[in-house]
């Protein structure tokens, strides 16, 4: 049997990280939207009285947004390097690759036209 493609440590951690970035990125552009837009729900989300509030609202959902994102993208990255992981492991035991297995799928593909 040879070697089967296995997800590397540094593609998992590039993985993470890129999630992380991109769903923190995103969670700053909506908190910003957000706080700017509608600052009335910033305002009702941390439940200060209406007036001269303690901080600027598009602040507080820009980092809200981000602090949000970073968590959620850190889940999900982590959640699917898991998922890949655990595949790869399943088509080792099985004694298949995932390079093998695409392969005959074209395989049947090319034959289904013929």
């Amino acid at each position: 049997m040879g070697r089967l493609p296995m997800i590397r440590l540094t593609q998992a951690i590039v993985a993470v990280m890129a999630c992380t970035v991109a769903a923190g990125v995103a969670g700053g552009v909506v908190g910003l939207a957000i706080g700017t837009f509608a600052p009335s729900f910033v305002l009702w989300l941390q439940d200060l009285p209406r007036g001269n509030p303690p901080f600027e609202p598009a602040e507080f959902g820009l980092g809200l947004g981000v602090v949000s994102g970073l968590f959620f993208g850190a889940a999900v990255g982590s959640f699917l390097v898991a998922v890949i992981a655990f595949r790869d492991a399943w088509l080792a035991r099985a004694g298949l690759s995932a390079e093998k297995l695409r392969a005959d799928q074209e395989r049947e593909a090319v034959s289904a036209f013929r």
